[in-house]
């Protein structure tokens, strides 16, 4: 075995390793994105109407599966839905907007972390 497929092997498992710690730290920008995506005006109504929807769902006291009989798979159920509406606001929005979003996103995320990181 190379020193080169010794590295990628040990990548691959630090990679797996971190995976949902990656995921976390991106929540917060997947949140943004949709919110954005929502007040854009080149998104089609039908999708805000989606996310409105999955939004005031997750608050209603109404849900598929009562909390009061199954609290965890309740609660789970309820942030199933909103996930699953949130990608299809991402997935189905225009990608020009959604990439010029995701770029805006970025670029606020560069800067926090030169104004936190690289003070004078």
């Amino acid at each position: 075995m190379t020193n080169n497929e010794k590295q990628n092997g040990e990548y691959k498992k630090l990679k797996r390793k971190y995976f949902w710690l990656r995921l976390l730290m991106h929540i917060p920008n997947f949140f943004k994105l949709a919110f954005r995506l929502v007040r854009d005006k080149q998104v089609p109504l039908y999708l805000k109407i989606i996310s409105y929807a999955a939004f005031i769902y997750v608050l209603s006291p109404y849900d598929l599966i009562p909390i009061v009989l199954l609290p965890f798979i309740g609660w789970i159920e309820d942030l199933i839905i909103f996930i699953i509406c949130m990608k299809l606001l991402v997935n189905l929005s225009p990608p020009e907007v959604v990439e010029k979003h995701v770029k805006d996103i970025d670029a606020e995320m560069k800067q926090k972390f030169r104004q936190y990181f690289y003070r004078k």
